[in-house]
Order: C-alpha cells, then sequence, then structure tokens
C-alpha cells in the first residue's frame, strides 16, 4: 500500500479522474483551468487580464453598445462589469457616451484601445497556437465550432 501511496503522490505521474475522465463538463473545466492561466500570463505583461480583453474586444466589435448588453455577452451581471468598464476607461481605452435618449449610455473604444487590442491580437494569437499546439488546424477549427455551439445551447 506505501509504494500505490507513493505512485499516487508522484506529480510527475497522471492522475487519475474517474468517472470525470468521459465527462465534457469536466474536460471543458480542465481545459478552461489550463486555457486560463496561460491567457493571464500572456496578457500580464500589457496590464491586462481575460476579463479586460473581453470587453475590450466586444467594444471595439460592437461599438455604441450599452453596458447592461456588454455584461450579458460576457455573462456577466452588471455589478461585475461596471470595474471592468472604469478600468478600461481609466486606461483611456474606453469612452461612455449618452446615449440617443440622453438617459442610456453607449461604449465605444478610442482610438488607444483599437489600438491596443490590435496588439493584444497577437498575444492572443500565439497563446491559441500553445493551446492547440496538440491538435491539427481542423481539429482546432471544429473544437471552436463545438465549444460554440455548446455556449450557444446554453
Amino acid at each position: 500500500m506505501h509504494e500505490n501511496v507513493q505512485q499516487l503522490n508522484d506529480y510527475d505521474a497522471p492522475t487519475a479522474f474517474g468517472p470525470l475522465t468521459a465527462t465534457v463538463s469536466y474536460g471543458l473545466k480542465r481545459a478552461y483551468l489550463r486555457m486560463i492561466r496561460d491567457l493571464e500570463a500572456a496578457l500580464a505583461p500589457e496590464g491586462f487580464t481575460p476579463p479586460l480583453l473581453a470587453a475590450l474586444s466586444i467594444v471595439v466589435a460592437n461599438p455604441g453598445i450599452a453596458p447592461s448588453r456588454l455584461a450579458e455577452a460576457m455573462g456577466h451581471g452588471r455589478s461585475r462589469a461596471a470595474p471592468l468598464l472604469d478600468r478600461l476607461e481609466e486606461m483611456r481605452l474606453l469612452a461612455r457616451e449618452a446615449g440617443a435618449d440622453r438617459r442610456s449610455l453607449q461604449l465605444r473604444a478610442t482610438p488607444a484601445g483599437a489600438a491596443m487590442l490590435a496588439r493584444l491580437e497577437a498575444l492572443l494569437a500565439a497563446h491559441e497556437r500553445r493551446i492547440t499546439e496538440g491538435l491539427s488546424p481542423e481539429e482546432a477549427s471544429l473544437l471552436a465550432t463545438l465549444l460554440e455551439k455548446v455556449a450557444r445551447e446554453g
């Protein structure tokens, strides 16, 4: 038994996950944890986090988007999105403008925000290459398609 325990605690040996091994949800969780650690490390030198990247990317792709719609698109409540918007505004990457009815707000990337996103795209591309290095281009494309389908179905 002692040898078995020693083998279980060998960090170079793979860990068994029992019935979780064959589940999509646990596979997604494990892949997410690997992905997020790599993305956080890639973005840190630019002073960015994955949620800041997501917010800026959505605003650049959807000029004039309402803060509440951005929060919904990110899967966050408005209270969680507000600090992200505050930070992007402090960084002068985002501007909040009055909407047509003057009571609502619209979000727009500043020229500096669009330029920052262009720089971050290179980091994101390198991150994608690291994350999918064990997959063929076809497999990576299929995985992205299937993950989008799973995300939209929920």
